[in-house]
Parts: C-alpha cells; structure tokens; sequence
C-alpha cells in the first residue's frame, strides 16, 4: 500500500485527523510525509495522477475531498 493509500484510510478512520485536514489539508497532508506531487495531486483533484502515486492503475478509486471552497 503507498504512503497515500494509508494516509486516506486513516483519514476515514480517525475523527481528529480529519478535523485537522479539514482546517488545512497541505499541512495536514505533509505531516504525515505525503510528497508534493501527492498533495498536488490531491488539491487539485487529478485523479488520474491519484491513481498513479497510489501504486495501482488497475483499479477504480473515489476520493471525495472538500477544501471547503466552492
């Protein structure tokens, strides 16, 4: 699993840690060693790029990720 595969399913199973990426998901996403390219990834919601960093591309995934901005 890569290191942004077991950032989300944390992310899912911990209420702290996504109250703490809700307030600001970079620094969140940092702290726990994702790489820029990552969090770029994420921001910006490239999920073809998502797909790639996560190690698997032969897989669906669905990430719902709200920075709070319409």
């Amino acid at each position: 699993m890569s290191a942004l595969s077991d950032f989300f399913t944390q992310l899912g199973q911990d209420a702290q840690l996504m109250e703490d990426y809700k307030q600001n998901p970079e620094a969140v996403m940092r702290a726990h060693g994702l790489t820029d390219e990552e969090i770029n990834a994420v921001m910006t919601g490239d999920m073809e790029k998502l797909k790639v960093l996560n190690g698997d591309q032969n897989y669906q995934t669905f990430v719902l990720v709200n920075h709070g901005n319409n």
